[in-house]
């Protein structure tokens, strides 16, 4: 995530005031085993092992890996997927017809039996409406709790990928024992990077895209051969172990394949389920779930401290756009008189300030905001000084657009609810 997909929470308020968040879980299942899966290629070798930690160990897999688990005939307890781009808009090749992910990663699944689909605050509104029992939603990478009307946990652990939301979870749900499995962060002896029935995008573009390749240390203590983006998000997982070293929580790597995880132990999957196991209760992870479902109250006061958020700053931005066109009018009409300058600097002014009411300006206009002060710095002259100004102010008035559009949405949604 980076700053700027932060303001697509905007086109979610009314979801996340409707539906649950996770950190309604938070210490909820201390002493409990959690078990991460991912879609790499050594996902094969002990995909059928999982069997044996349904109902006493909880299974959460990110997205791609949902479908093989299905075909091994494994339904885990957790789905997650936080990135904050809109399946319906991503689009792959596959033996020469273009599909969109939503068509191939929802559409083509059968979610009727997961228990819990995690998505992000920030993520699609189309996410929120997965067939699945129950939508849950957490608020992944940039902070903006502190910026909206109701109580968000915002989480820190951000590495790059959805598995690593799915770790931040697993670690501030309590859980006192988590291990990897299909964690590769490597191609596969045969230069494989994903497990069967992933049907995840390796165009020659994309594993460009993945930075160069070379070898590490692998996870029986050969060398296997990973890329520049497998490489940071195993440096990530390496950090949150060294973050974790004190905090009693274990680590274990149970991928029997790929990347080396230094800071994690590295066992077999069979190892860590048999162990596990034995200070697990029958069905004591469903009643956790059960119970924190139960105490889930009403969301009648958040529903209206996101009305009036709403409704307020829908008039911040109709403000916003009144002295937006007022400043482009002068400059369009380039009657440049000591006095309709002044004018301008003083409506430009009160453009900024008013920004300044919502942080979602700032992160949706960061580039902007850079560009322009670093252009007044630059070039003192008039035209260059308007040239900035107008870029500026050009960029101001998409994004207020964008921003309008998105709340006069929300408001409706929160009056038909």
């Amino acid at each position: 995530l980076n700053r700027g997909d932060a303001v697509k929470i905007l086109d979610t308020l009314n979801n996340i005031v409707k539906e649950q968040q996770t950190a309604e879980f938070h210490k909820k299942f201390e002493g409990h085993s959690a078990i991460i899966v991912c879609p790499g290629p050594s996902l094969a070798k002990n995909i059928d092992t999982l069997k044996e930690a349904k109902g006493k160990i909880l299974i959460i897999c990110v997205l791609h890996a949902f479908r093989a688990l299905k075909k091994a005939g494994i339904t885990p307890d957790i789905v997650i997927h936080t990135d904050p781009f809109s399946l319906k808009n991503l689009y792959f090749e596959r033996d020469g017809q273009e599909k969109s992910q939503w068509d191939e990663w929802i559409e083509s699944n059968d979610f009727s039996d997961v228990r819990y689909f995690i998505t992000s605050s920030m993520g699609s509104p189309s996410m929120f409406n997965i067939p699945t029992k129950k939508i849950l939603w957490m608020s992944p990478g940039q902070k903006v709790g502190a910026h909206l009307p109701i109580d968000v946990y915002d989480y820190n652990r951000v590495g790059g990928s959805v598995s690593h939301s799915a770790f931040d979870l697993m670690v501030e749900f309590g859980f006192k024992s988590i291990a990897l499995v299909g964690q590769d962060l490597a191609f596969g002896s045969t230069g494989e990077m994903y497990a069967d029935h992933a049907h995840l995008d390796m165009s020659e573009k994309r594993l460009k895209g993945m930075g160069e390749r070379f070898e590490v240390k692998g996870f029986y203590g050969d060398n296997v051969e990973t890329n520049n983006t497998f490489y940071f998000f195993g440096q990530s997982y390496e950090m949150f172990a060294r973050e974790l070293k004190e905090s009693g929580i274990n680590l274990f790597n149970c991928t029997e394949g790929g990347m080396y995880l230094e800071g994690f132990e590295h066992c077999s999957l069979k190892e860590f389920i048999s162990s596990k196991k034995k200070n697990s209760k029958e069905e004591e992870i469903s009643s956790i779930f059960s119970n924190v479902e139960n105490s889930h109250g009403n969301n009648g006061v958040e529903k209206k401290a996101m009305r009036q958020y709403v409704s307020k700053n829908m008039s911040l931005g109709n403000e916003i756009a009144s002295f937006i066109e007022g400043a482009m009018d002068i400059v369009n009409k380039k009657d440049f008189s000591e006095h309709k300058l002044a004018k301008f600097d003083k409506l430009q002014n009160k453009v900024i300030r008013k920004m300044k009411r919502n942080y979602f300006f700032e992160l949706g206009l960061q580039r902007e905001l850079y560009m322009l002060q670093s252009g007044l710095g630059a070039d003192k002259s008039l035209d260059g000084q308007l040239a900035f100004h107008m870029d500026f102010l050009s960029s101001a008035k998409k994004f207020n657009t964008k921003f309008r559009k998105a709340l006069k949405e929300q408001f409706r949604l929160l009056n038909d609810n």
